[in-house]
């Protein structure tokens, strides 16, 4: 509704025309009135009415001199003045002031509302074209800022001549939710209103913001982003490319931000990830590491804190230059039914439902970011571990016995025993010597060819498959073990049951 202030001296002729006028009809309000001029000019100025409704001859200013010292401070309502004179002195001044309508009294109820509907008119009018003109100058200037990002020669040029600036950085900022993207713009938008040197242009209609600073220092960019994503509640993916100082490489910084951008598969959990940290972890190369073996010997122990730490460092390990979202899926399913075969072989007696279901795999293959991927992950090992190997009140030695039985088939060092559960490798080989009473690698073999033996005996395997069944990768070194336990070869002992190989 448009607001109204009435001023005239006369209580009786505001009132009559607050009674006379269909006000709502006409889409207005009062929402003040003054009795003399200087008071109008202080409620004109405090109160900011679309109309002020006002008689010409008042004690202090009259109505003209009131609404030129209006204009002159800014006001940019419409003005009708009520007189008693006709004279054209008045008439033409008023006019000359952009007074909307002159209207001689006694007031003239249909004459009055007209020039009241004309004046919201022309204000409605003014709004919409003004309207048009911000529109077209933000689209304009949206397109200069475009044209920057994509390297545009016409647009280099005119932002080289509007005014040069220090530094130039493109960010890119998009939102986990398409239906949240319209709030999400709009609260960069508010983010950003009151700070100098930052265009904000819509890149495309999924909502993805692009955002330009001028003359700010990287670390400034980077606190900022933080604190704008903090302020959108985590919901947004930041990428941020390099700091450049001519706009001729704008295009470049953008193409930084868009190729982080691109990956917000991988990186999503960073929420801001800036130009020098994608570009410390692409360097990198892949590391090859049994991530299954020791994510499963923590499984095995129901060491769920090491567990998820490890995962966490898997994860991390996956931030290389030729990472893309098909090849982390890849890799954390690779690593899942490789964990699954590994408690398939080790726990056959466990329920189904402790294993790592295809649907599961299934469903994490369609999650939005490797954050949320491994997320799952953790929680389903977890509960495998907790399942299928609680600790129970065994002590340390215990488990790392335990552990030993359960692997002595696998490639075991006592550094690799240390690592798992704690312990520094001298001090675990000394303690677990005081335990058992032999020393690690002999405590080893002996599991190792007592399980050789039984099968030597009792199954239809050849001698080198019995071999890599208890750990032994090399034959002649198993051959050697097996005589200085046994006292025969491991053939002469697979024949003395009858057994030929």
């Amino acid at each position: 509704m448009f607001k109204v202030l009435l001023v005239d001296d006369e209580p009786n002729v505001r009132m009559g025309v607050k009674m006379m006028i269909p006000w709502e009809d006409i889409d207005c309000e009062i929402i003040g009135e003054a009795d003399d001029g200087d008071d109008g000019l202080s409620k004109i100025m405090t109160l900011q009415p679309d109309i002020v409704i006002a008689d010409i001859k008042m004690p202090g200013k009259t109505g003209i001199e009131m609404t030129e010292a209006a204009k002159a401070l800014g006001f940019k309502g419409k003005v009708i003045i009520l007189s008693g004179y006709s004279d054209f002195a008045y008439a033409k001044t008023a006019i000359a002031l952009g007074v909307e309508n002159f209207i001689l009294k006694p007031v003239d109820e249909d004459e009055l509302t007209e020039a009241i509907r004309s004046a919201g008119e022309k204000i409605l009018s003014e709004q919409e074209k003004k309207y048009r003109q911000r529109i077209g100058s933000e689209y304009l200037h949206e397109q200069q800022i475009k044209g920057l990002f994509a390297g545009d020669g016409v647009h280099i040029a005119d932002a080289a001549s509007a005014g040069v600036f220090s530094s130039y950085c493109a960010a890119v900022v998009g939102f986990d939710e398409a239906d949240a993207a319209a709030e999400g713009s709009a609260a960069v938008r508010r983010f950003y209103e009151d700070k100098e040197n930052v265009d904000i242009v819509t890149l495309d209609i999924s909502g993805i913001l692009g955002l330009l600073f001028r003359d700010w220092d990287y670390s400034g960019i980077t606190a900022s982003l933080e604190g704008l994503n903090a302020d959108l509640g985590q919901k947004a993916f930041i990428a941020c490319g390099r700091l450049v100082d001519s706009p001729a490489d704008i295009c470049l910084s953008y193409n930084d931000a868009k190729a982080i951008y691109s990956n917000k598969f991988v990186y999503r959990h960073y929420d801001v990830m800036t130009y020098e940290s994608y570009i410390s972890r692409i360097d990198r190369t892949s590391e090859e590491k049994d991530y299954a073996s020791q994510i499963y010997a923590y499984m095995e122990i129901n060491d769920t804190e090491k567990l998820a730490g490890l995962l966490d460092t898997y994860m991390e390990s996956m931030f290389t230059g030729d990472i893309t979202p098909e090849k982390a899926k890849i890799s954390c399913i690779t690593l899942l039914m490789e964990i699954r075969s590994k408690i398939v072989r080790s726990a056959s007696d466990k329920k189904p439902e402790t294993l790592v279901s295809d649907d599961f795999v299934a469903d994490i293959s369609e999650l939005g970011s490797l954050r949320e991927i491994i997320g799952e992950i953790k929680k389903c090992l977890v509960n495998i571990s907790d399942t299928c190997f609680s600790k129970t009140t065994k002590s340390n030695m215990e488990r790392v016995v335990q552990y030993i039985r359960a692997n002595y088939n696998r490639e075991l060092r006592l550094e690799m025993l240390a690592q798992i559960f704690g312990y520094n490798s001298a001090y675990l080989g000394k303690v677990f010597h005081q335990y058992t009473g032999e020393n690690f690698n002999n405590y080893l073999d002996e599991i190792r060819i007592t399980e050789a033996k039984r099968l030597l005996s009792q199954e239809d395997y050849k001698v080198y498959e019995v071999a890599e069944m208890v750990g032994y990768s090399n034959i002649n070194y198993f051959h050697n073990k097996f005589k200085k336990y046994v006292g025969s070869s491991p053939l002469s002992y697979k024949k003395s049951f009858g057994r030929d190989d």
